[in-house]
């Protein structure tokens, strides 16, 4: 395996970390919106820390190959990622994601059978549109495949009045600037077509999810995802976890990227309304991802 993968030269961009004592586990990450790539890697630094192998894939933001924003973001990064693994001799597979990455990881477990197990905290199971910043939509899905995008359903509120809109927001009960994010998301028509499958997963699942989420509705998906493997009964071990006082930054090691962490405690509300409560959660979600992983049968 490379250290760097090239998005020209690979087919995808990403930053390879060989494992120690569970180096046979590989586990393929996929960020969240907005992460600059050295931050990712001191985002995600516990999970090779812990002694597993790591390949980062970025999806947006890194580089002058990737966009500023997760648009149409292919799923054949993935696709061709596992390939290199194989090909490198690793045969078990794992995905671990966060927000955008994690809704991301999800599709693909229900795609590609070579995944083993998949970790999401705060996804959402609806695919929606690509989004310039947070104000501008740009009429085609986050998600590709094959060239294609895949279904997807409008920002609503985004396609309307945003001054108008801004102004709702403003005198909406349960909402303000610091979950704007939520107020766009929950304007969505959720429609089958663009659902994800997660029933056609046979990987090992681990959910994350704050109670209140307040970029987008995890809070709400998390509890139907479960619901749907279960009643598909194709997964031998699911396991959800909530968490009554964490924020929407689950899983990850915040406290590795302190200027980050101040945007995110002056941002989102859960973070400003009780920090500590928002680290512990933190601390706890990524014990369990440690925990899921190790406890991940190969032999």
């Amino acid at each position: 395996m490379k250290e760097r993968y090239d998005l020209k030269k690979d087919g995808f961009c990403g930053r390879w970390f060989e494992g120690t004592t569970e180096r046979e586990k590989v586990v393929i990450a996929i960020p969240g919106t907005g992460t600059a790539e050295e931050n990712m890697m001191k985002l995600l630094g516990y999970i090779p820390k812990a002694g597993f192998s790591m390949l980062v894939i970025g999806h947006s933001v890194w580089n002058d190959d990737l966009p500023d924003d997760p648009v149409q973001v292919p799923l054949d990064y993935v696709e061709k990622a596992i390939a290199v693994l194989k090909e490198a001799g690793f045969e078990h597979i794992a995905m671990f994601g966060v927000s955008f990455g994690a809704r991301y990881d999800l599709i693909c477990a229900s795609m590609f059978s070579d995944i083993e197990v998949v970790i999401s905290a705060a996804p959402y199971d609806y695919i929606t549109e690509s989004v310039k910043g947070i104000t501008k939509p740009l009429n085609c899905s986050t998600i590709t495949y094959k060239g294609k995008d895949l279904p997807y359903i409008d920002v609503e509120v985004l396609h309307h009045n945003i001054i108008g809109g801004f102004i709702k927001l403003l005198f909406a009960k349960g909402y303000g600037l610091g979950n704007m994010m939520r107020w766009g998301y929950d304007s969505c028509i959720e429609e089958e077509r663009a659902r994800v499958q997660c029933e056609n997963i046979t990987a090992d699942v681990l959910l994350l999810a704050p109670a209140v989420d307040d970029c987008w509705p995890s809070d709400v998906a998390v509890p139907r995802i479960e619901k749907r493997i279960k009643d598909a009964g194709k997964v031998k071990r699911l396991k959800t976890v909530i968490y009554p006082k964490g924020s929407h930054i689950i899983a990850l090691d915040l406290d590795a990227t302190p200027d980050r962490k101040k945007k995110m405690q002056k941002m989102l509300t859960m973070e400003k309304k009780d920090p500590a409560a928002c680290d512990k959660a933190r601390r706890d979600s990524m014990n369990e991802v440690i925990s899921f992983l190790r406890e991940w049968d190969i032999s």
